[in-house]
């Protein structure tokens, strides 16, 4: 397969963490409005449903003055059996306009922002693990070994003794070539010292 084939996948990959990254982030924000509320009050359940994997719903009803707001939440795990109808909980709303509000029960929000971020941030670490293997692993010249992937010691061997036929001072460096690039060096080398037998 062509390696720009295989790099879309990852790259498709990343581009859609990003944004289920970007969304998760952006539920934080608005549950983090939503724990910010400065008023206080108690309110009343009117409706619950439960699902079977755990995971409820649940409307409510809480007055502020002379006038009745409705709104609803969610909740997951043990907390679901706790809520029925007519069971008084604590409500937070804006002061300046009580139809943003949000209850005391309502983990399920924040739990699925958290695990919504968290499923993007694994994602994007496959792909862009994924693209670094690819990167390093593309053999172009079908020698069965990886262009990017670090020079053998085979390789950095016959660098070194060919800069020292040559008479060159060879240090050892701190990064080693890429493999492609070690044989490329191998080629240069060898050429000089075929033209210096040559000349002799």
């Amino acid at each position: 397969m062509h390696k720009g084939r295989k790099r879309v996948f990852p790259i498709t990959g990343i581009v859609v963490s990003l944004l289920i990254i970007a969304f998760g982030v952006f539920g934080y924000f608005i549950e983090g409005l939503h724990n910010n509320y400065d008023g206080r009050t108690v309110g009343e359940i009117t409706q619950v449903t439960h699902a079977d994997d755990g995971y409820c719903t649940f409307q409510y009803t809480f007055s502020v003055g002379d006038e009745t707001f409705r709104g609803n939440d969610s909740e997951f795990g043990s907390t679901c059996s706790k809520l029925q109808v007519d069971y008084m909980i604590t409500i937070a709303y804006d002061t300046d306009n009580p139809k943003f509000n949000s209850a005391e029960y309502g983990l399920a929000g924040i739990g699925m922002v958290v695990f919504v971020t968290l499923t993007g941030l694994g994602i994007l670490a496959l792909c862009i693990a994924r693209l670094v293997y690819i990167h390093r692993h593309t053999d172009t010249t079908g020698d069965g070994i990886g262009d990017n992937r670090p020079a053998t010691k085979e390789q950095m061997k016959l660098i070194e003794n060919g800069m020292r036929e040559l008479g060159q001072f060879y240090m050892k460096p701190k990064r080693r070539p890429t493999h492609e690039q070690a044989k490329q060096i191998i080629k240069k080398i060898n050429a000089q010292i075929a033209a210096r037998r040559g000349r002799k």
